[in-house]
């Protein structure tokens, strides 16, 4: 039930198994259906996922009433509404399965517990933390400048399963544009 978690701790980090165990024994998998909610806008959020096997969307909705995308996060990855998770404040964040999903959470007690006492685990988070912090300089500084055709170039380049699994309005919005912007675009590559 745990080997895709066991193994993306491994990649992060040499551990043992006894460790891996008292992780893993965090760990309570959860099952989503489609377009299901795991945080809405006003909620604080109190998990972390893993993705076993499915797609999470972390969005929110601007004033008139867009959304736009954070994150998409897929199998063998990790994700929360991380603001309100951290600092335990009403999220500003949907954060929704987009498909069928099956997850393993950890409560924030628990996965606060382990980043201080279980260094693989604090390796894991750090990684984590590190890599959130790259991927949104990159998307902001990247989308700042970029025409609309360059971002969708972005995006094949760096998270070409975006395109295969996530709806276009999604991508879209991900993007910063509207779906027909979108479509044309894809029309021309």
């Amino acid at each position: 039930m745990f080997t895709e978690l066991e193994n993306y701790i491994k990649s992060v980090d040499a551990v043992d198994q006894k460790t891996l165990d008292e992780i893993t024994s965090r760990f309570k998998p959860v099952q989503t259906v489609r377009n299901e909610m795991l945080c809405n806008i006003g909620q604080v959020c109190n998990h972390f996922y893993f993705i076993k096997r499915g797609c999470l969307r972390l969005y929110e909705i601007d004033e008139k009433g867009n959304e736009i995308t954070g994150y998409f996060a897929l199998e063998e990855s990790i994700i929360s509404a991380n603001t309100s998770f951290m600092l335990q404040k009403p999220s500003r964040d949907c954060l929704v399965s987009l498909e069928p999903s099956e997850l393993l959470a950890i409560n924030r007690k628990d996965f606060y517990e382990l980043v201080n006492t279980v260094p693989a685990f604090a390796k894991v988070y750090h990684q984590f933390i590190e890599f959130a912090f790259i991927h949104s300089q990159m998307r902001i500084y990247s989308f700042l400048g970029m025409e609309g055709i360059d971002k969708l170039r972005w995006v094949m380049e760096h998270e070409p399963k975006l395109l295969t699994r996530i709806s276009s309005k999604a991508v879209a919005s991900y993007l910063g544009m509207t779906n027909s912007t979108l479509s044309k675009l894809r029309a021309k590559l």
